[in-house]
């Protein structure tokens, strides 16, 4: 069995938790908390996973309101089966387990980092197993996740009615209210890097910001939506490590509108473009308390 320590630190940890799943043909997550960002940096793996008659569950929590109605409705879009389990008696659902199977080969990503953005944006460790199914440390891994899906106490989790509209994630207050305050400023944000191009935002709501580029125009008669996730996503990367690049966020957190994102953090208090080759942004500003 090989294992291996991976890391946000260096980035390892969520190519880590892909590797399960591109490798696998059924997949078990259990973790406490699940956000829409978190899932969308799994999108391209689940998609896949389902793709070539996959099966995948996801096992967490609601209790602590971390949860929210928009992870778990884009889990079901994506083809997971989703269980809620809320223990009783004081005790917490906290697990942070990646698996998955295929054949007799049985990957893990195991560690302190939940279904969030927090796999890329955070600080966060956990040990990466890959082996055989008959190897101890993954069959116990394994068993103990079908024991969780199994507890009485989980039960399937579905939209509140047949009426119900997905909820989606909203920009984070902080960054919405310093955007807004922008954008009323002047709606047009210029594109960093060598050959600038104005984004002039149309409208902004708390569920994102619809911006009108040259391309915008020419494909779609208009504008495009830049969504709260990619937004908060960049947001907490930049605040938790102080710096964040365009390349970073098209291709590790598959942000396709990253030269939009940046311009528009950029013109935020506190985040300043970094002078040199690349599309660099550092935060020097104060995380509110």
């Amino acid at each position: 069995m090989d294992v291996e320590t991976v890391t946000t630190a260096d980035r390892s940890l969520l190519p880590a938790v892909r590797g399960v799943l591109d490798r696998a043909e059924h997949a078990l997550l259990c973790v406490a908390f699940v956000q829409e960002k978190g899932l969308y940096l799994l999108e391209k793996e689940l998609k896949a996973l389902a793709g070539r008659g996959g099966a995948s569950r996801l096992l967490v929590t609601n209790t602590f309101g971390t949860t929210t109605d928009a992870g778990l409705s884009r889990a079901l879009d994506l083809g997971m089966a989703v269980r809620i389990l809320n223990p009783a008696s004081g005790r917490t659902y906290h697990p942070k387990l990646y698996l998955g199977r295929s054949g007799k080969r049985v990957d893990a990503v195991i560690g302190s980092a939940n279904l969030t953005g927090g796999l890329w944006t955070n600080v966060e460790a956990a040990v990466a197993l890959r082996g055989r199914e008959s190897d101890p440390a993954l069959r116990r891994a394994w068993e103990w996740a079908e024991e969780q899906w199994a507890d009485p106490r989980a039960y399937e989790w579905t939209p509140p009615s047949v009426e119900y509209v997905t909820s989606k994630e909203t920009i984070e207050p902080e960054l919405y209210r310093a955007l807004d305050a922008e954008v009323r400023r002047n709606p047009v944000f210029m594109t960093l890097g060598r050959s600038p191009r104005p984004n002039r935002v149309t409208s902004i709501t708390p569920l994102g910001i619809e911006i009108e580029t040259e391309r915008s125009r020419d494909r779609h008669g208009g504008s495009e939506l830049v969504p709260a996730w990619m937004l908060n996503l960049a947001w907490e990367r930049l605040r938790v490590l102080g710096t964040l690049s365009n390349r970073e966020l098209l291709e590790d957190l598959r942000v396709h509108r990253s030269s939009a994102v940046c311009a528009l953090l950029a013109r935020v208090p506190g985040v300043v473009h970094q002078p040199g080759p690349g599309v660099v942004l550092r935060w020097v500003g104060t995380v509110a308390t």
